[in-house]
């Protein structure tokens, strides 16, 4: 299945940067988004530094389901009100984790246009903000955009540490999934010197979590939606934890290190990013390693019962989702004739 989802991957951040790069234009009253340069960043460095101490959000500020996204806000390496631009974001990443621009490009590019205002270059990074209004022509609905809390799109099922739309909140860190996750560590992970006895996150307990993560949604969640956008989300979402939390010093993803991003929502202390910058092969190299010794095939559960999306070599059906079931007009009412599935 990711051999197939590299290209995807591929083609989905060149669609989405070239589609929010060419969103609007000053003439119409619209914001120019730019893509800067690569970055050549070598070499770790600490982070945070003096100038991005932590600061916890106020009652006004977004955060939601992205630890990582909720972090670069509280040490400012985005706006601290969780309201960015396209080129904050990829700034953002850069100088916090050292993420490659193409795949920073293709996270903020998707996310700008499922759950943003690219017309004016705004994204929350939680829910909706009255400083984000309706999209130009309401092609996405007459309300303004959810942000990236909003379920379905960026937001979905199988989370780790947010339960399910269908049955808890799915906004917010759950102490109870992160225990099991703590678990995990303690059955799979590694020894280390520094941080005593199975303290590290390996990628046994990464394969495993994950997929005892998505047995307890197929079990509880009747309505439990696993399409192939999706399964391509959450194992690049595993990937980027092992990737880009890992200290710098020594490449080695600690349960501090990993508590103090997911629980508190801040950097750990001795903390350093990553040398050379995280790209797009690597990440979907790295999930297709998480997936590998138990494999899901895309499907939701019907009544209860998981039931597969049927197969149809006509067209790539993880593009097809991707494309039509997480983009705005992909499911318009003014689009009826739009099928949300290959062969529909």
């Amino acid at each position: 299945m990711f051999g197939t989802l590299k290209a995807f991957a591929f083609i989905a951040g060149t669609l989405s940067a070239s589609v929010v790069l060419g969103a609007a234009t000053a003439s119409d009253g619209g914001v120019i988004i730019t893509l800067p340069p690569r970055s050549k960043d070598v070499g770790i460095k600490k982070v945070p530094d003096a100038a991005h101490p932590y600061i916890a959000p106020g009652p006004n500020d977004q955060r939601g389901p992205c630890p990582a996204l909720n972090t670069l806000a509280n040490h400012g390496y985005i706006p601290r009100n969780g309201i960015a631009s396209f080129e904050e974001i990829l700034a953002g990443t850069r100088e916090g984790f050292n993420m490659d621009r193409d795949l920073a490009g293709f996270l903020a590019g998707f996310s700008m246009m499922a759950r943003g205002n690219a017309f004016l270059n705004k994204l929350s990074i939680g829910s909706v903000s009255p400083q984000i209004p309706v999209v130009p022509g309401a092609i996405d609905g007459p309300a303004p955009p959810g942000g990236i809390a909003k379920h379905d799109r960026f937001e979905g099922d199988v989370s780790m540490t947010r339960q399910d739309f269908n049955i808890g909140d799915d906004v917010h860190f759950q102490i109870d999934l992160f225990d099991e996750f703590l678990s995990a560590i303690e059955e799979f992970g590694d020894d280390n010197a520094l941080h005593g006895p199975k303290s590290i996150v390996n990628m046994k307990v990464m394969q495993e979590f994950k997929f005892q993560r998505f047995q307890e949604s197929q079990a509880a969640d009747k309505t439990v939606s696993f399409h192939s956008s999706r399964i391509a989300s959450s194992y690049n979402e595993a990937a980027f934890i092992l990737t880009f939390f890992a200290n710098g010093t020594d490449g080695l993803l600690s349960k501090q290190a990993l508590t103090s991003i997911f629980q508190n929502q801040t950097f750990a202390p001795n903390w350093f990013r990553r040398s050379s910058p995280g790209t797009f092969d690597f990440i979907v190299d790295t999930a297709a390693e998480v997936l590998a010794p138990h494999p899901i095939q895309p499907g939701a559960n019907v009544n209860g019962v998981y039931v597969l999306d049927p197969t149809d070599t006509s067209c790539n059906a993880a593009y097809s989702d991707f494309v039509l079931n997480n983009l705005p007009k992909g499911t318009s009412s003014a689009n009826p004739g739009i099928s949300g599935r290959c062969g529909g």
